[in-house]
């Protein structure tokens, strides 16, 4: 299976002819037929005999995933799967553990979430705990915790299109600044196409829930540092690589950055088109 967004190429071989159908059916359109010739991150996929690497709980929680990372080399570990890739050498191999907690095709996609954000965040993008969506043909990043709004906003959407209700890609743009790249990291948003493509990114804004639809201005390092808390699997660890902690945030520069407060309808979109943005 390969995975393409945008300039980004997964490759995961290995995989038995039932897991590749259930992840390329899961991926369509993001997938293509080969990655030959290209710079891809190329994973082999091994089974491991045991059930889990660590024991999932009785009451299920969210799920953990632990990561180390040396250098560009980075080190994961899930219930179900355990793995490493190399972003020097775009080479890793991942082992998957024979246990039901979760489906096989789920837990892959986590790994492959983190090697996408560690792609990204190395070539001038990241990965954000975020929805995203596109009006105009520019994009919109709305990011917050689980629980900020970003499904709910996401379902009121009456005047764009919704790349994701959860985690979204940023690319360097062609001219400068950042693209919001369509991926198949849809969370639990089922509604329209999946979106294919780049779109310039406007705007990004932390979600707050209110009566009224309004675009708030905070200080630039309070909008910043809430942002950056939303860069999963790659934040946790800028104390080992400060250097990507500082592109990140000259890349996010140019980007506008607010509060937005916003109610059960599409009318944040006024609020939105009135602040300008």
């Amino acid at each position: 299976m390969v995975l393409q967004l945008d300039r980004i190429l997964f490759e995961l071989g290995g995989l038995d002819d039932e897991l590749a159908h259930t992840m390329e059916t899961r991926y369509t359109p993001y997938t293509r037929p080969s990655s030959e010739g290209q710079p891809a991150m190329r994973v082999r996929l091994g089974r491991e005999p045991r059930e889990y690497f660590f024991n999932p709980p009785e009451v299920p929680e969210l799920n953990p995933i632990l990561i180390a990372c040396e250098g560009n080399l980075v080190r994961y570990l899930g219930y179900r799967v355990a793995g490493w890739f190399d972003l020097d050498a775009m080479e890793g191999q991942v082992l998957l553990a024979q246990g039901t907690y979760e489906p096989a095709d789920r837990a892959l996609e986590n790994y492959i979430r983190v090697a996408v954000a560690w792609m990204a965040v190395t070539r001038g993008g990241m990965l954000v705990h975020a929805a995203s969506a596109v009006r105009n043909e520019r994009g919109y990043l709305f990011f917050g915790e689980s629980g900020a709004g970003k499904s709910t906003l996401s379902e009121c959407n009456r005047r764009g299109r919704v790349i994701s209700d959860d985690i979204s890609v940023l690319l360097p743009g062609e001219n400068g600044g950042l693209d919001v790249i369509g991926s198949p990291f849809r969370g639990t948003y089922e509604g329209g196409e999946p979106v294919v493509g780049r779109f310039p990114l406007a705007a990004g804004f932390r979600l707050i829930q209110a009566p009224e639809a309004a675009v708030h201005d905070v200080p630039r390092a309070r909008a910043l540092g809430e942002l950056v808390g939303n860069l999963p699997f790659v934040a946790e660890r800028f104390a080992d690589r400060p250097d990507l902690f500082a592109q990140v945030e000259q890349v996010l520069r140019p980007v506008p950055l607010a509060h937005l407060h916003f109610r059960k309808d599409d009318s944040y979109w006024d609020a939105i088109d009135r602040a300008g943005l």
